[in-house]
This record gives structure tokens, C-alpha cells and sequence, in this order.
């Protein structure tokens, strides 16, 4: 039989959260090749997938349309090699802040040999964004504007306990018409070390610095926030009425102790006016519970903080000071959750505000998505799911079941802005 000569198709760039259409031509009948992708983190941490395919009886390989015979993922997805991957000599999830390009290596091996390699280049955001570093008036941020939209809606986004900047969600929702805002609130530059007593009027002053920038629809700027951030948007939404939508991303409708203080003393998460807000305070470790926190610490195990968290959620009553008044926020409510976040009960905290809103003759729309098997570490469609734990705290979820959610939830919150920001133009495509 006359060789062949193999082809690897494949873009060699594309936008983060679109498909990716990766196909093999030109194979003998029948074949057996393994795919291989790998890709380096922030952290430069390796990161590698794999899966095995026989071609068909053309040659050709095409993995949306087959299932690997053994891999890193074992359904028919076009996208597997990508959430799939899994971290080589670490345990830590993917670390990604930046909106620089990712690049990839793909590899196609026969018989433990290299017959096709190509890098590929995944980007965060267009040419057509304008990325600008602000530093005023005692606050940071990141602001992201769409060079080709008039008078685009404003998405304030925030990430959560972590502490930062992370600029990936900003970055992703500016490619969809959005000019967007990530702002960081401890843990960067000159702002607090710990998240705590964090200053409402910080975000007041952001927002002051949106209404002043020309060429913003500054009567539809939203917030999202991820994880505490969730919390601290469903905060800034009900006190501040220049915000006209709110996405909670696992998130809750409590305000909670503050974190990652190194004296014992017990204090809000924010304040306002200069005095901490009421709060739902932790509860103070029994000995066997401190035993254990000790020994994970020491051995550098990755902890649940959802025991903790539902203890709390005891003691808290529907009248209790500490519950936000989401019956303020003056427009539509996006909230998301998980049924395995092992991280705080973001479900049970999600549909807390449902009821509340429901209760209070709320006049906007509400949307909750809970996602069944899926755990705290929801981001945007393909980034890798295998890993669920930051350095100290586990997630929970399941590898598949958080690509899942991770789709759908990116899917769904591009259908409500779209219903709720962009309902005044007819852009409805991506840049």
C-alpha cells in the first residue's frame, strides 16, 4: 500500500471560549493515533491531555464526532483534549489572571512517535479591545473597551477570596460588546492584605470614575462577582442605585466574617461609613477541629470550608442583619451555584435570595443555575477542570460535570446580558 501523508487541521488561533475544530487527514484506514496537548499556566505549571482515536476507513480522525478509546476523557466532545487536561507534578487548579495568549502544543503520536505537532495560540481578547490600567483616586483596576461598539454597556467584575486582579472574565465579556471592569479589592499593590472591613466607598468611587468616561451607556452598568465576589456584588448592587444588574457567580446573599485575618478577632468582610457591616460570624474551632486544621496545614492538604460555613448559616435567622437586602438592586439578578462546592453552600445561599427577592415582590427577573455533580471553581468554557483545589482550599465537583457547567454557565450568562444589557442595540455577535 502506497504511504500516505498525514495532515493536522487545526486554526492557529482562536478565541478561548469557541470550539475548536481539530481534524486528521490522510492516516491509513483504521489507524491508531494518540493526540496529545499540552499547554504551561501562570505558574508554569505543565499541563497535558491525551486521547486515543482510530481513524476511519478515509483516514481521517475527528474528535467531535468519536469517542477516544482511553484518554483523559472518555465521551465524544470536541473540546475534551482541552478541559481535560490535568497538571503534571501538581495539584493546584489552572492558574490563569492575565489575558495574555495561551499557547498550546498539539502533537499527534503513532507508536510512541511524533508524526504531527502544530502550536496553536487561545486568546482571551481581540485586536479590537482596548486594555487600560487605571490608578486614581485611591483605587485600581483593569478597564477593558470595545474599539468597535457604541456606547457598549459596563460590566463591573470582581474575583473572590483569592485576592487580586484577575482580568480573565473581564477580558472574555469585552470580545461580546461589553466595555468591562476587573477590579481587585485586597491582596494588590497598595490595597488591604486581608479581606476584611474592605470599604464599600472603594466601589463607589469606581463606579464615580465609569460615570465620568464618555461613550459608556452609563444607565446599564452591571456587576458580576465570583465566589466572596458573588457576595460583595449582591452587597453593591443593593446599596449603590447606579448598578442596574447583579451576577452572583457561586456566591451568596450573607455577608460573613472576614478572612485570612492572622489575629484572632472576629470582624465583617466590609464596612461603610467607616464601621464594619453586620455579619455572620465563623464558628471558633473545637479542639478536634483545630487538631485537624493543623495537621492539613502542616502537611499542606487542601481543606473544606463548607462545614464551617453551613455551621454559621445556623444561627442565622431571615431578620438577621447580616442577610443583604437584595430587594434593593434596582434590575435583573443572575445567580449561579453548585451542588458539590465543598467551598460554602453557594446552592442553598443562592436560592436564599430567590426566596427573599420572592418574598419582597422583587419587580426584575431572577435566574438561578444550580449545577448538579459541579463543584466551586466554575470559570469560562475549556479552561481545565481535572484539577480541583487551589494551594489550601478543595472545591469539590467532578472533572465533567464542571466542563459541563462551566459551558453552560458561560452560555447562559452571554443570554442574559444579552436579554438584559444589550436589548437597546442589535449587536448579538461576538466582535
Amino acid at each position: 500500500m502506497m504511504s500516505r501523508q498525514p495532515v493536522l487541521h487545526i486554526p492557529s488561533a482562536s478565541k478561548w471560549d469557541e470550539n475548536i475544530n481539530l481534524k486528521i487527514c490522510g492516516l491509513n484506514p483504521f489507524d491508531i493515533v494518540d493526540i496529545v496537548v499540552t499547554v504551561k499556566d501562570e505558574a508554569d505549571v505543565t499541563w497535558r491531555s491525551h486521547a486515543v482515536f482510530q481513524a476511519n476507513q478515509s483516514g481521517e480522525v475527528n474528535p467531535a464526532a468519536a469517542i477516544p478509546l482511553k484518554g483523559t476523557y472518555q465521551v465524544q466532545d470536541q473540546m475534551g483534549l482541552f478541559w481535560s487536561m490535568q497538571p503534571v507534578g501538581s495539584s493546584r487548579s489552572f492558574q490563569k489572571k492575565s489575558v495574555h495568549p495561551s499557547v498550546y502544543r498539539i502533537e499527534v503520536r503513532q507508536n510512541e512517535r511524533v508524526i504531527l505537532s502544530k502550536e496553536i495560540k487561545r486568546l482571551l481578547v481581540y485586536e479590537t479591545i482596548k486594555r487600560q490600567e487605571i490608578e486614581e483616586n485611591g483605587f485600581s483596576g483593569v478597564f477593558f473597551r470595545p474599539l468597535t461598539a457604541d456606547r457598549p454597556p459596563v460590566i463591573i467584575v470582581l474575583g473572590g477570596s483569592d485576592g487580586g486582579l484577575d482580568e480573565t472574565i473581564a477580558g472574555m465579556l469585552s470580545n461580546y460588546g461589553y466595555a468591562t471592569f476587573a477590579i481587585p479589592y485586597f491582596q494588590y499593590k497598595q490595597l488591604p492584605k486581608t479581606l476584611a472591613e474592605i470599604p464599600l466607598e472603594y466601589f463607589q468611587k469606581a463606579i464615580a470614575w465609569l460615570l465620568r468616561q464618555e461613550g459608556l451607556d452609563h444607565g446599564q452598568i452591571g456587576i458580576f462577582g465570583r465566589s466572596k465576589g458573588g457576595e460583595l456584588a449582591l452587597l453593591i448592587g443593593s446599596h449603590f442605585p447606579d448598578i442596574r444588574f447583579v451576577i452572583s457567580h457561586v456566591g451568596g446573599g450573607i455577608v460573613f466574617q472576614g478572612v485570612g485575618l492572622k489575629k484572632l478577632r472576629q470582624t465583617s468582610s466590609w464596612s461603610l461609613g467607616g464601621a464594619p457591616l453586620a455579619f455572620a460570624p465563623l464558628p471558633l474551632f473545637t479542639i478536634s477541629q483545630l487538631w485537624t486544621f493543623m495537621k492539613q496545614k502542616i502537611t499542606r492538604q487542601p481543606q473544606s470550608f463548607l462545614e464551617l460555613y453551613q455551621k454559621a448559616l445556623h444561627n442565622i435567622k431571615d431578620d438577621h442583619p447580616s442577610i443583604i437586602k437584595a430587594e434593593n438592586i434596582k434590575g435583573p439578578v443572575f445567580l449561579t451555584s453548585s451542588t458539590d462546592d465543598l467551598v460554602w453552600p453557594s446552592a442553598f445561599m443562592s436560592e436564599k435570595v430567590v426566596e427573599r427577592l420572592k418574598v419582597n415582590g422583587f419587580p426584575h427577573s431572577v435566574q438561578h443555575l444550580c449545577f448538579e455533580n459541579a463543584g466551586h471553581n466554575i470559570r469560562p468554557p475549556y479552561f481545565p477542570t481535572a484539577a480541583r483545589q487551589s494551594g489550601t482550599v478543595v472545591y469539590g465537583g467532578e472533572t465533567a460535570a464542571d466542563a459541563l457547567a462551566s459551558q453552560t454557565f458561560w452560555r447562559e450568562l452571554l443570554l442574559f446580558l444579552e436579554k438584559t444589557a444589550l436589548c437597546w442595540q442589535n449587536q448579538k455577535t461576538p466582535l
